[in-house]
């Protein structure tokens, strides 16, 4: 993502930081302004609230300008206009009227001291930022920042000398120079080749408002801006809020910024390699997955916070500082890592490449989050200042309303979290987004796949989470070692088809935990249907079961129904109508067409009512015979792509807690369609056969 300097400038970063004061380098320079207020006998809140009054006052003025209003959504526009009135009046109240009011004539100092830090990290920005786009080498862009920097000290010493004992001016210029250095090397690691402030030409505003209307019917987008706006918001509150208690208490400062600056920095690199190594060796977690788990560290880390972090027991506060910015970092690497997705899915509806003005419109997203987030924080430190009795006397007050200031932070990370919950896209979606974009550029087209992404990425969909907690939970239950994975051939644009074992429940159900693939199943209608469900469970799984006492086995079965559903349509599964001929080219179409699309097919060709049975059902071990009708699917998707599917046998051991997969066989197009039915139905057979009769030594082999 194209990320903005701290102030404004948009930058291209080694590793992106979110626009207002919600790093590392720069938050330092609001404890700075904190210590600074407690060194002149003002109350820490003082100085952090003043600091904060410039750092919102720059974000609104940059943010109003008509050249970064545009990019934002309509209702956005609204809202940093009135945050800006807002800023204006809360910035008059603190710094003219209540001054004069108390008549502390020191608050002019801490005003001068805030501006001092604000004017070098501004002054300096520009200026190293100028000697970027210039060209100039990185000694002589160093010597000037070396240069600017000595300049400010400079001046800071003489305004600290001048109003202040010497031994305090040195506390305050030596806090300064601190700040100066963080900033230079927070500049020195910006890119060499910086994004060019250049102007968007009026036919690039055009195509933009054009894509803004288009992509905001597409629910993907909307709720990535969602969870862009909420989470960025959550992420200046908690780290605020967190700095002023550090800054507000003086015992175990030093370690409380080290925890910080620890956490942060092995939190994003962990993140990062998490990230890139899932997306090559475990493609069913993806940057949403760790998005989630980084707000459920960061929701409890903040609960933990508001119950110890005004507690004596350092501990407890350390480690709710250590977690909560872990769980922040984690959020907003997760977050910038979908960024590259989000350009695709706008492709995708547009038709168009997005340009410069959307990554644009997302920094502009990206900084009215951070000025409401601040504002908010504003607004709690402007409410201890304003209201608290003895507000200015250092050693009279004390945050005995953290708790309370925790909870917005609380409410907007709670809010992040549901929406991250319902986010629809996923790694296999994102994949499949890929490839259809690459089709269109090489000039051809795949309908089918067209389609899923149009009723997955456009449309309304969420994300199946409760399935993969329901997995997450029973794959203890149900474990089992799986053998042979390797021989699955790995065919890019080729689907294949996984066939199984049934016996009775316990092969749908270790395949659909535990196969390393994603896949849709075939379920029979009896099962897809709720009116028959719970009867055929009864009488084919649920009557068997002699431990269940007989007068419950069919409303068990009823029992069973209804989660069994819900199992069905979290798994996008497709209805096999095994009785009905008519219906039954549903399924066959509707499995092609999802083979096009790329997806991969689940199926358990065991015929339950064959005549060779003693009694009608599942074999609970061993393998029972075939239909052979299943194997018309990879006619269907050959005559449609060109493509031969691979079928894969496995077979699902419950005795030795096994599923292994057999040798697949290929469709051959060349054979007769009839012959070649029976082929691949008896080759798949033969091979399940073969895993059911072999020694525990041989199938660990």
């Amino acid at each position: 993502m194209q990320a903005a300097d701290t102030r404004g400038e948009p930058l291209i970063r080694r590793d992106w930081n979110p626009p207002g004061i919600a790093s590392f380098y720069t938050l330092f320079g609001y404890l700075y302004c904190m210590l600074a207020s407690s060194a002149l006998a003002l109350h820490p809140v003082v100085g952090g609230a003043l600091y904060l009054v410039g750092q919102v006052t720059i974000l609104a003025t940059h943010t109003l300008k008509p050249d970064r209003r545009m990019y934002l959504p309509r209702s956005q526009r609204v809202t940093s206009l009135i945050l800006g009135v807002c800023c204006g009046l809360l910035a008059f109240g603190l710094l003219l009227i209540y001054p004069l009011a108390v008549d502390l004539p020191v608050i002019w100092l801490m005003f001068a001291i805030a501006t001092l830090v604000h004017l070098m990290d501004r002054l300096a920005s520009r200026m190293y930022l100028s000697g970027l786009r210039r060209g100039h080498d990185r000694v002589r862009r160093v010597v000037r920042l070396v240069e600017t920097m000595l300049g400010f000290i400079a001046i800071a010493a003489v305004v600290f000398f001048l109003s202040r004992p010497p031994q305090a001016a040195w506390y305050l210029l030596g806090g300064y120079a601190l700040c100066c250095l963080l900033r230079a090397i927070n500049l020195l690691r910006t890119e060499e080749a910086p994004l060019e402030k250049a102007s968007d030409t009026p036919q690039e505003v055009q195509a933009f408002l054009s894509q803004e209307e288009r992509v905001a019917q597409v629910n993907t987008y909307k709720s990535y801006r969602a969870i862009m706006l909420i989470t960025m918001t959550a992420l200046q509150v908690t780290m605020l809020l967190v700095y002023t208690f550090i800054g507000t208490r003086e015992a175990g400062l030093i370690a409380s910024m080290l925890i910080a600056l620890l956490c942060t920095t092995l939190s994003q690199w962990a993140t990062k390699w998490m990230l890139r190594n899932r997306a090559q060796k475990r493609p069913g977690t993806e940057p949403a997955t760790v998005l989630l788990i980084g707000l459920a560290v960061w929701l409890l880390s903040l609960a933990a916070f508001a119950r110890y972090g005004i507690d004596s027991r350092m501990v407890w506060s350390y480690l709710a500082l250590a977690f909560s910015t872990a769980g922040v970092t984690m959020a907003t690497v997760s977050l910038h890592a979908l960024e590259s997705d989000m350009r695709r899915v706008v492709q995708f509806a547009t038709g168009e490449k997005p340009g410069r003005a959307v990554e644009m419109a997302h920094v502009a997203l990206a900084e009215n989050a951070a000025l409401i987030g601040e504002m908010l924080v504003l607004l709690g430190l402007m409410g201890i200042t304003l209201f608290s009795q003895g507000a200015f006397q250092a050693d009279r007050i004390t945050l005995s309303a953290q708790p309370l200031l925790l909870v917005p932070a609380l409410a907007l990370v709670v809010a992040a979290f549901l929406a991250a919950f319902r986010f629809p896209l996923d790694r296999r979606l994102a994949g499949k987004l890929r490839a259809f974009l690459q089709l269109q550029e090489n000039g051809e087209t795949n309908l089918p796949l067209q389609k899923q992404l149009e009723d997955t990425v456009v449309k309304v969909h969420h994300k199946r989470y409760g399935i993969k907690l329901v997995i997450l939970i029973l794959r203890p239950l149900f474990y089992v070692k799986v053998i042979g994975k390797e021989k699955v051939h790995h065919t890019p644009g080729v689907s294949t088809v996984f066939t199984c074992n049934h016996g009775e429940i316990y092969g749908p159900v270790v395949t659909n935990l535990y196969i390393p693939f994603s896949f849709r199943p075939w379920v029979i209608d009896e099962i897809a249907e709720p009116d028959t469900t719970a009867w055929y469970l009864y009488q084919n799984t649920v009557s068997r079961q002699r431990w269940i006492p007989p007068r419950l086995r069919l409303p068990a079965a009823k029992l069973v129904m209804v989660f069994l559903a819900w199992v069905m349509r979290s798994l996008n599964s497709i209805t096999v109508y095994r009785d009905n001929p008519r219906d039954l080219v549903k399924t066959f179409r509707e499995t092609a067409s999802a083979m096009e699309a790329g997806d991969n097919i689940l199926l358990f060709p065991e015929n339950p009512n064959d005549e060779s049975l003693e009694k009608a059902g599942y074999l609970q071990e061993g393998v029972g015979e075939f239909f052979t009708g299943f194997t018309l699917i990879a006619q269907i998707y050959h005559q449609k792509t060109g493509k031969c599917a691979q079928f894969v046998p496995l077979f699902a051991d419950k005795k030795r807690r096994t599923l292994t997969f057999g040798e697949p066989v290929f469709y051959n197009p060349a054979n007769q369609p009839q012959a070649e039915k029976q082929r691949i139905a008896d080759h798949l057979r033969a091979e399940m056969l073969m895993m059911a009769g072999l020694g525990e030594e041989e199938t660990t082999a």
